[in-house]
């Protein structure tokens, strides 16, 4: 029997969550939720807010929320990151903020623009998006050294690959950005992500 179970789709928010459990080396069950399950009053019982991904825990608890569940697992399995009091924990922290608070944002803004404004004013939404995105790309870019953990991906990596995946204009997003380029082109082929990405039949990490 599966330890963890994760409740997401393949390139969403829970791509990441796979990830760090893959890297763990434990069992865990994915279940698919499609977009219109998560708006049914099923779902809603796990997630009010009708967002995946869900990290459903061993004793059964559920824990919603990205940062929630990177912290859960950084916490459970500590051997993810690196150790506590180094400077690279601490830039571990500071990349997961930068992303959670204005990169997915900037991208949530795009893809989901009916949030935030009238139908009218979607243009102008999406193009400041587009315009502030810009902004943390470039500030990924300058921190890549390959990888934001290092010479080897960690815990912030798959979250900032799996916020690749989801850039409206990927020519933009590579644009005099060689190193967020190859990054893309290590993590692709990187055996966790592969395995992630062809369990849900999606070759090459597309």
């Amino acid at each position: 029997m599966a330890e963890y179970k994760v409740m997401g789709r393949s390139v969403a928010g829970s791509f990441f969550v796979e990830c760090l459990l893959r890297e763990t080396g434990i069992d865990y069950e994915f279940i698919h939720i499609s977009r219109g399950h998560s708006k049914s009053e099923e779902f809603a019982a796990v997630n009010p807010f009708a967002r995946i991904p869900v990290l459903v825990l061993p004793d059964g608890r559920q824990i919603i929320e990205t940062v929630a569940i990177f912290i859960h697992l950084i916490e459970r399995f500590p051997r993810l990151a690196p150790a506590e009091g180094t400077v690279e924990r601490d830039l571990m922290w500071q990349h997961l903020a930068v992303m959670a608070t204005s990169l997915y944002p900037a991208m949530h803004r795009y893809h989901h623009t009916h949030y935030y404004a009238p139908e009218e004013m979607f243009d102008g939404v999406r193009d400041k998006a587009m315009i502030d995105g810009d902004r943390w790309w470039d500030y990924m870019e300058s921190q890549l050294v390959p990888f934001l953990g290092g010479t080897a991906p960690g815990p912030a990596d798959f979250y900032l690959f799996m916020i690749t995946r989801w850039a409206p204009d990927r020519d933009r997003m590579l644009a005099d950005r060689p190193r967020l380029a190859a990054f893309i082109d290590n993590m692709r082929v990187y055996p966790t992500v592969d395995t992630v990405t062809q369990s849900h039949g999606r070759p090459g990490g597309s």
